[in-house]
Order: C-alpha cells, then sequence, then structure tokens
C-alpha cells in the first residue's frame, strides 16, 4: 500500500494527533477529525493517505505533512518544491511520531522555521 494509510497505522496516529491542540489530522481534501472515533470510522471504509497540519511557532503558517503506509513502514512526506522531504518508520516505532516529523520539518527547512510540538 503505497499511496494510502494502513487501518492499524491511521488508527495510532489518531490517538496521537487528534488530542494534540497545535496539530490536526485530516483525511485528503477533508476537514480534519474531530474524535478518535470520527477518524476510525472513516479508515474502516477508505485507506487514502493522511495529512498532518502542524503549526510553525509564532507565524500564521503551517506545515501539511502527507502520511501513508508502505507495508510495515509509515512515510511521512512534505512535497514542497523549496523544502520537501521525506522520513520512514516502521510502525512499530510510531509513538515516536511527534519526534519523527518535528525532525523532518526542521530539516526540510533547515532549521529556519520551528513546528509546535504536539
Amino acid at each position: 500500500m503505497s499511496n494510502g494509510i494502513n487501518a492499524s497505522h491511521g488508527k495510532t496516529i489518531a490517538e496521537l494527533v487528534i488530542p494534540s491542540k497545535t496539530w490536526s489530522l485530516h483525511p485528503e481534501k477533508k476537514p480534519a477529525f474531530t474524535s478518535i472515533d470520527e477518524a476510525i470510522d472513516y479508515f474502516a471504509d477508505n485507506n487514502e493517505p493522511l495529512y498532518i497540519k502542524v503549526p510553525f511557532v509564532d507565524e500564521e503558517d503551517n506545515v501539511l505533512v502527507h502520511v501513508n503506509s508502505s507495508g510495515e513502514d509509515v512515510v511521512f512526506t512534505i512535497s514542497d518544491l523549496n523544502h520537501g522531504g521525506e522520513s520512514r518508520v516502521d510502525a512499530s516505532h510510531l509513538k515516536n511520531l511527534s519526534s519523527t516529523v518535528v525532525e523532518l520539518i526542521e530539516q526540510c527547512y533547515d532549521e529556519k522555521k520551528s513546528p509546535e510540538t504536539m
């Protein structure tokens, strides 16, 4: 599965991101999930990629991190012409999602912008 999200990966990501006061989890081209149950229901019928919206510290701007599954890995991608990059994490390490995404953003933006933490 390289274009979508595995339901168990999505559930874990939802459990970590949705309670956050700063980050939000979105299905492709749709509003953010408002509850973990809503996300789990969505994953039962869909395997589309997800997006994590991460705001920058002291800025109105944010970055969208594309999330999909590739086998047992979860792939985080920033598709920006000037600041693109990718990080892969084994599903067993998804609990470290926050540090993985923050590191990816910092690398892509040459540490010139600081992402908000979860």
